[in-house]
């Protein structure tokens, strides 16, 4: 057990060590703290076609990263991933989505791939290039209770 206090007088002690069962409440907020540190570890998305994409929980935070590749969709608003319970967006309501230009694999400044991220899909909105992107940088918060 882990000492809270122990008041001394003079070098003399007048109250007893205080251990954490007796702290009202503070089990309730130590399992708080071990909600943020939980981690899902990296998890295989379902997507249209055979590009990889993972995702990962960690606290209240999504992250995504992966590859893709020629086989994603051209086509806007292509759903490309329906995305699970426990780690959908927590977006402002104002907002509703959030918009994330990808990184392509070549150099060619006009090659441009951009996705929509919705409360429960991530579609594809514009795609011109047949060439791979990276998804890494995607993020979001969730309020989902955390998956089990």
């Amino acid at each position: 057990m882990a000492d809270i206090v122990q008041l001394a007088e003079n070098g003399v002690l007048k109250y007893l060590k205080t251990h954490t069962k007796a702290v009202e409440g503070l089990d309730a907020e130590l399992a708080k703290k071990s909600d943020l540190i939980k981690d899902t570890g990296w998890i295989k998305a379902a997507v249209v076609g055979d590009s990889i994409i993972y995702y990962r929980r960690i606290g209240n935070m999504v992250y995504v990263n992966g590859q893709g590749n020629k086989s994603l969709p051209k086509v806007s608003e292509t759903l490309m991933w329906a995305i699970a319970k426990g780690f959908r967006p927590d977006l402002p309501a104002a907002k509703g989505e959030a918009f994330y230009e990808l990184s392509n694999t070549d150099s060619t400044p006009t090659n441009l791939t951009i996705i929509r991220i919705r409360s429960d899909a991530m579609h594809m909105i514009y795609r011109n290039n047949d060439n791979g992107c990276g998804f890494d940088g995607i993020s979001w918060p969730t309020a989902d209770p955390f998956p089990t």
